[in-house]
Formats: C-alpha cells, sequence, structure tokens
C-alpha cells in the first residue's frame, strides 16, 4: 500500500467534497439536530473550492495508490493580544476524514503530519482541534497523536 499525501489544490474541490461524506454521515447521525444529512448542498464542491481558495486553509489529500482516501482541512490562526491574554497563533483542524476501507492504516496520521509540518514552516507549533464527545474513535486516535484536554466546551440543552 502505497501513501501518498499532498497539498490540495482548487482542482480537488470535488474530491474533498467527496470525502467529507463519511465523517458528515458519522455526525448526522450522532447529533440530527445539529448535523445536516448527506445531500446536494452538504458540504458540495462549491464551498470545498471556496476553502481551497483561502490561503489560510491548509487542506491535504491522502492517497492510496492514487486514489484519494482521506483529507484534513486545517485553518492558521492568529489571535491578537487583548487586554486579557496575549496574542498567539495556532493552526486549527475542522475537518479529518478517512475512508473507512483504510481507516487504521495510518493516513489519519501521516495527515496531521502534513498539516503539523506546514505549521512549522510558517513558525507555528500549536495545533488545537475539537472532538465530540459521542466520536470515542477520533478520542483515542487524537490521544494517541499527542493531543491532550486544555479546554473543555460545555452545553446545556433544554427541551422547549
Amino acid at each position: 500500500m502505497n501513501i501518498v499525501v499532498r497539498r490540495a489544490s482548487d482542482a480537488d474541490a470535488e474530491v474533498v467534497s467527496l470525502l467529507n461524506a463519511d465523517v458528515q454521515s458519522l455526525h448526522a447521525s450522532a447529533l440530527p439536530e445539529r448535523f445536516k444529512p448527506l445531500g446536494p448542498d452538504t458540504f458540495a464542491a462549491t464551498t470545498a473550492r471556496t476553502l481551497l481558495g483561502n490561503p489560510m486553509n491548509l487542506v491535504f489529500i491522502a492517497e492510496v495508490d492514487s486514489e484519494p482516501a482521506g483529507y484534513v482541512y486545517a485553518e492558521v490562526v492568529h489571535l491578537p493580544e487583548s487586554p486579557l491574554r496575549h496574542a498567539w497563533n495556532e493552526v486549527h483542524v475542522h475537518h479529518i476524514s478517512v475512508r473507512p476501507a483504510y481507516r487504521r492504516k495510518g493516513l489519519a496520521r501521516a495527515l496531521l503530519d502534513s498539516v503539523r509540518a506546514a505549521g512549522h514552516e510558517i513558525g507555528i507549533n500549536v495545533m488545537t482541534l475539537q472532538v465530540w464527545t459521542f466520536n470515542e474513535d477520533a478520542q483515542a486516535f487524537f490521544r494517541q497523536q499527542g493531543f491532550t484536554p486544555y479546554m473543555q466546551r460545555l452545553w446545556n440543552r433544554q427541551s422547549p
């Protein structure tokens, strides 16, 4: 199995859109009141093209034997100094998805490594992400990759 991770280009918008389907389905199943089911407007190629056109975004595609098998979308975030905090920069991972047939083969790690390397190239050594509590597999994977909690986001859902 030959894994190649490459920076996505505008020409990859359709591929990125299609690769998002697995993670979108997972989220929509777990939280249908928050996430839309798959459909023609759910992370369409036009949306992916907009992401790819933003120079603050880092999008990589993992290919196995020249077939697209996963992708990651991250954003370079510059947080300015405020009266309460120092300025800092981070790379925030918004999406990562690997097709089911290619999971547990090192693709997600290779995608994160590519994001981490891109961050280092521009002098940013902090990578952040959010993971839903229902996604225990993702939590375990991110812990294996050295991620640790530094903040908790809580909610209170009340019925009407």
